[in-house]
This record gives structure tokens, C-alpha cells and sequence, in this order.
């Protein structure tokens, strides 16, 4: 963030935080989302903090972008319920938010949860070569991560997945392994070599409030097996 905002205030431009999966994540103290002009927040079922269908929310540091998107959820309605300009039905409903509210009173505890479970899969699985692992959760001050995900870099990673697979372990391959600049029906042209290799390392591991411990130390240690590595008892 500190070079995005250098770049930001040399050309003039605003920050519009994409902080979809990064609720609690913070940069030297400061939680995502409240860098840019606005930022905004994704509520869908996958996410740390998430309702029962689409949702979100979008944190504004400015009156008038705050004006403008009270207009854009409702229709092009303003804060003093006067119609506007054009607009969409994009309101979060009543029980969607009195039930993203009941989780949030928990949201601290789920955090550290998540964070101790992405520091045990940096405790088996740090010492594979064939690995790259996300940074530990307490391995750099000014990055506190939630761990939405556990996305780890694989060598050989199409048959380390069916090797999961074959034990039992299911994982993801975000986006079908498809990067945006490979949407070729978007009409997008540039080439980006190191992207495309760094899309054929890409795995997710499991990672959710259902993860028991042991059950984290059977998937690194099925993870080690496919590299040739001798099981981790804890």
C-alpha cells in the first residue's frame, strides 16, 4: 500500500480498495479498506464473515462517494430519500445483516483460529522445497493476514492435487486456473509469462472453521508424502 500510494499521489489518482476477502487484515496497523477513497468488502458465503447469499459493504473516506453510493444501492435514491440519478436494487436486507452481525460478535476468535491453523500448515510444511508457502502468521509486523485462504505454491501441482484426491484431501484451484489476462472473450492482449507460470503452481489447501488440528497435520503429511518427506507426528 505505501507504494500504490506513492504512485496515487505522483499521477493525481484516487485508491479504490478491493478488500473483498481481507475483513480484519491489516498493513502496519491499518485494516484494508481504509487506505483508498473507498474500499469494498464481500459478504458472500465463502468469505470469513459471510451471510446466506451475495452482500457487502463499502467503506468510504469521502462525503460525496458516500452520497453517490447511497444513491447507486437504492435506486438513485439520496440519503434524504429524494430520487436522484440512476441507480440499482443492491440492498443488504434485514436478515442477512442480523445475521452477519450475530457472527461478527465472534469475528476476533475466528480470526486467531484461522491464523493458528495457517501457522501450523507453516510448522509441517516450511521445511519442502518443493513448496511456497504463504508468509507465517507472526513472520512480519507490518502484514496481519486472516487467512481467508491457504494458497500455497506446488511444484508438480496437477498430480499433487489427484494425490490428495486420492486421500481424501480436496483442494481448489482458484479460478479454474485461469488468469484475468488469459480472458481472451474480454478482449485482453498483453502477454504476462510470469503469470502464467505462477498459475500452474497455484493449490488452496483446506481451510475453514470446521479444521481440526489433526486433520491439518494429515493433509501436510499427505502433502509430504507426495514430495518423498517423512510425516510430522504434531
Amino acid at each position: 500500500m505505501d507504494s500504490l500510494q506513492k504512485i496515487a499521489d505522483a499521477h493525481g489518482l484516487m485508491i479504490l480498495e478491493d478488500a473483498a476477502q481481507a475483513l480484519g487484515s491489516k498493513f502496519k496497523g491499518r485494516s484494508a479498506s481504509t487506505f483508498g477513497v473507498a474500499g469494498a468488502i464481500s459478504f458472500y458465503p465463502a468469505k470469513v464473515l459471510g451471510c446466506f447469499g451475495d452482500g457487502g459493504a463499502v467503506i468510504v473516506q469521502d462525503d460525496a462517494v458516500y452520497e453517490r453510493i447511497v444513491q447507486l444501492r437504492d435506486h438513485g435514491r439520496s440519503s434524504s430519500g429524494e430520487i436522484l440519478s440512476w441507480g440499482l436494487n443492491s440492498r443488504l436486507d434485514n436478515l442477512q445483516a442480523a445475521l452477519l452481525d450475530l457472527q461478527f460478535r465472534d469475528y476476533d476468535s475466528v480470526i486467531a483460529r484461522r491464523r493458528h491453523l495457517a501457522g501450523l500448515y507453516h510448522e509441517c510444511l516450511s521445511d519442502v522445497p518443493e513448496l511456497a508457502l504463504p508468509p507465517a502468521p507472526a513472520s512480519d509486523p507490518d502484514h496481519f493476514d486472516i487467512f481467508q485462504n491457504y494458497e500455497i505454491e506446488a511444484t508438480r501441482r496437477d498430480e499433487l492435487k489427484a494425490y490428495l484426491k486420492e486421500h481424501g484431501v480436496g483442494t481448489l484451484i482458484q479460478w479454474g486456473g485461469v488468469a484475468i489476462h488469459q480472458l481472451k472473450h474480454l478482449g485482453i492482449t498483453q502477454d504476462l509469462p510470469r503469470t502464467d507460470e505462477l498459475f500452474t503452481r497455484l493449490l488452496m489447501l483446506p481451510m475453514n472453521m470446521s479444521l481440526q488440528d489433526e486433520e491439518v497435520v494429515y493433509v501436510s503429511n499427505v502433502v509430504r508424502a507426495f514430495y518423498g518427506r517423512a510425516p510430522r507426528n504434531s
